[in-house]
């Protein structure tokens, strides 16, 4: 449920953001709310799309290779999240001059209202996407279940709309920067885990060797079976006895991904400075 929970937060945080400078870039212009609420129904519609067809894909191919379908979808996952983590810090402090300009130019005449509504749309179809692949690889892989799902989707929404909505009052200007370094960091912990559950899915289906069948035992300590253990499993990825590869896929993945969000993230302050 945390998972779900840290991961529809951050999303929704997101859109709430690029809604909240768009809706500030086009104040005075006429049916701006009709145009916000459409780019966002648009944006849900296609989430929507892609979790049906998701679901289809996998009743099709039921009983032939459903674990390296289901390791993909893990795999696809893990690449939009920490994707989407690097582009947010990379174009993070842009965005808000990029979408302000945006709102000029529509209130200017130059640019059309349809413009807004893509702007939106997008947005909201990119993290509700990323939602839709998250929830659908945790729930197959039985790592959560799915009044889990609901529950943690229920509490990441409520979240992420209202810090997103304090945030355009300016409430929580002070701490935007620590709010964003530490979600971006759990997300990245949560990559790490998924790609190493889609490993554990390939060796299961005799796509990846195991390398070593276990390379430790801390079951004694937290059990994989236990509340703890079922929910740093999801949370950071935890398994009692690993094997080498899902192992090295892990510490892969967080090493990739966490030197390419701090690189980025010097060069986000050299170009400050």
């Amino acid at each position: 449920m945390f998972s779900t929970a840290t991961i529809v937060f951050r999303e929704i945080l997101e859109i709430a953001l690029v809604l909240g400078i768009v809706m500030a870039a086009t104040k005075g212009l006429p049916q701006r709310g009709i145009l916000a609420v459409t780019g966002l129904a648009i944006g849900i519609a296609g989430s929507i799309a892609i979790a049906f067809f998701t679901d289809t894909i996998s009743a099709a191919i039921d009983g032939v290779g459903q674990e390296v379908f289901h390791a993909i979808i893990m795999f696809i996952a893990a690449i939009f999240i920490g994707w989407t983590v690097i582009w947010m810090k990379v174009h993070g402090r842009n965005m808000a001059k990029n979408l302000n300009a945006v709102g000029q130019d529509v209130i200017a005449g130059n640019k059309s209202f349809y413009v807004l509504v893509g702007v939106i749309a997008l947005a909201t179809f990119r993290e509700g996407a990323e939602i839709v692949l998250f929830t659908y690889s945790m729930g197959a892989s039985g790592a959560i279940t799915i009044s889990e799902i609901i529950m943690g989707g229920i509490i990441g929404a409520i979240g992420g709309a209202i810090v997103g909505t304090m945030l355009y009052f300016g409430l929580l200007k002070t701490v935007k920067r620590h709010l964003f370094t530490v979600t971006s960091w759990m997300l990245i912990v949560l990559c790490a885990g998924m790609a190493a559950s889609g490993a554990n899915l390939l060796i299961a289906a005799n796509v990846l060797p195991a390398l070593s069948t276990q390379i430790w035992d801390t079951s004694w300590i937290i059990s994989g079976h236990g509340f703890i253990g079922k929910t740093l499993g999801v949370l950071i990825g935890y398994t009692p006895r690993p094997s080498g590869m899902e192992a090295s896929v892990y510490v892969s993945v967080l090493i990739i991904i966490g030197i390419a969000y701090n690189y980025v993230g010097r060069q986000v302050e050299i170009k400050k400075s």
